[in-house]
């Protein structure tokens, strides 16, 4: 089954469907790279919120979610001009 990601924040509305959709495709393709869950590194990365140990691999997984959350968000806002903006990637 494939995990379901998805966008969200409190400036997600000033994107159009076709940014989100670039956003999403973009986080994809850092997961396919690394050939990683979504959920597990969503997991993972919930976890290390939580200020809790993590593994060697989790840790790993937290990296790839962090990288994916950013190239989404890069996406998303190329070409708009404020850096202040909340979209973030989340899994639903």
């Amino acid at each position: 089954m494939q995990a379901s990601i998805k966008l969200e924040g409190e400036h997600l509305e000033l994107a159009s469907q076709d940014e989100i959709t670039a956003g999403l495709n973009a986080a994809r393709d850092v997961f396919s790279r690394h050939n990683a869950d979504p959920l597990a590194c969503a997991a993972a990365n919930e976890k290390w919120a939580r200020d809790e140990l993590l593994s060697r691999e989790e840790a790993q997984m937290c990296v790839i979610w962090g990288t994916a959350d950013e190239t989404a968000f890069r996406a998303v806002t190329l070409g708009w001009l404020s850096r202040d903006i909340d979209i973030r990637l989340a899994v639903g």
